[in-house]
């Protein structure tokens, strides 16, 4: 009988994907937030739990927010699960898929709805912010905000840049309207992720979903994290692989090797068969990406049931963790400023050398 590993070994991989245009995204959030009447915070559904960013939710703790779970045609968490984890924390929340026109309908009444609530009624529009972490679909769906939100009748025109890779938007947007009745616009930011990620398995699940783009995560390893995730959600390794394996396995050199016969992905050294075992990585890894595996959840503890408590005590255990970091770099920063501040400008350097001359 099939046993699946209970424990995924602790590689070391760098926890530190933390991008200078994200930085600058963050301050230019903060100086927009008081603006801002709506906060969209898009997470994957493929990752409900590791595409939360605390610090955005720290930048607009004040705000009204609508968490929208991006990607459920890629993995459906049951709706019975989401309550648990959101309604004691009082947090509306919806899952979409973005290219599926009913769907972001439903979130364009929802703007609607709010706006219409609002008294007074803002004068400048109701104005929206939507964020998170890299590739969660925050740009497709901007586009498709304004594609139906016009009902169709303007010309419709990409305002936003898409594409498979994280980080295509790397600056906040300008204001982009999205509806004239009633006068919904929105800022379209670049995604976010922590600077310093809390484990390895955040880490390859986030780099599975394509949240990361970090050369120095060894596919293979990403494969090994997917072929356990597989296996300890009970799809066992022969039904999600079963173009390669005909019985379950824990191996992934077993797996790869088997990837690389169907696909041909190897090589000889003389008369010797060798397996590309990185080729077969970077294959598996692909086709999760393009849903081709199916429906597979990255997240651990979505699999194993997290409670609302559990939920709730992660989100705490990690905005103090967050906390914490932010706290650091502040004194940090304000050590370095404060021997700086003991240096005399140029200016100071200069206006003192002038008086010299009169002395």
């Amino acid at each position: 009988m099939f046993v699946p590993r209970t424990v995924f070994p602790d590689y070391r991989v760098l926890l530190a994907h933390y991008k200078g245009h994200q930085s600058k995204a963050i301050k230019r959030m903060g100086e927009l937030s008081p603006q801002i009447n709506l906060v969209l915070e898009l997470r994957d559904s493929r990752c409900p739990i590791s595409s939360n960013n605390q610090i955005l939710e720290n930048i607009f703790r004040s705000k009204d927010r609508i968490i929208i779970y991006t990607k459920k045609d890629m993995f459906t968490i049951p709706k019975s699960l989401l309550n648990k984890w959101h309604e004691p924390r009082n947090e509306k929340f919806i899952s979409i898929d973005t290219n599926r026109k009913s769907d972001v309908l439903n979130i364009i009444k929802l703007l609607k709805d709010y706006h219409n609530k609002l008294y007074p009624q803002p004068p400048l529009g109701l104005r929206l912010m939507i964020t998170g972490m890299p590739n969660v679909g925050k740009s497709t769906l901007v586009n498709q905000l304004r594609k139906f939100g016009f009902n169709n009748n303007e010309s419709f025109k990409k305002v936003a840049q898409t594409g498979n890779m994280p980080g295509v938007t790397r600056n906040t947007s300008e204001i982009i309207r999205i509806s004239r009745e009633p006068e919904i616009l929105l800022y379209d930011t670049p995604g976010v992720t922590l600077p310093h990620l809390n484990d390895i398995k955040t880490v390859l699940s986030l780099y599975l979903i394509g949240t990361l783009n970090h050369n120095e995560i060894d596919p293979i390893i990403a494969a090994d994290y997917l072929l356990y995730i597989v296996n300890l959600s009970n799809n066992k390794s022969d039904k999600v692989f079963k173009k390669y394996l005909k019985t379950p396995t824990n191996d992934i050199y077993e797996l790869l090797t088997a990837v690389s016969k169907k696909m041909k992905n190897a090589g000889k050294i003389g008369k010797n068969w060798k397996p590309n075992y990185l080729g077969s990585a970077i294959t598996l890894i692909q086709e999760y990406r393009m849903g081709k595996l199916g429906k597979i959840c990255m997240d651990e503890n979505v699999l194993r049931g997290i409670s609302s408590e559990e939920f709730n005590d992660s989100i705490i255990e990690e905005n103090t963790r967050i906390q914490g970091m932010l706290s650091e770099s502040t004194s940090t920063t304000s050590k370095t400023s404060s021997k700086t501040s003991n240096k005399p400008s140029k200016r100071e350097r200069l206006v003192k050398q002038s008086n010299q001359l009169f002395v």
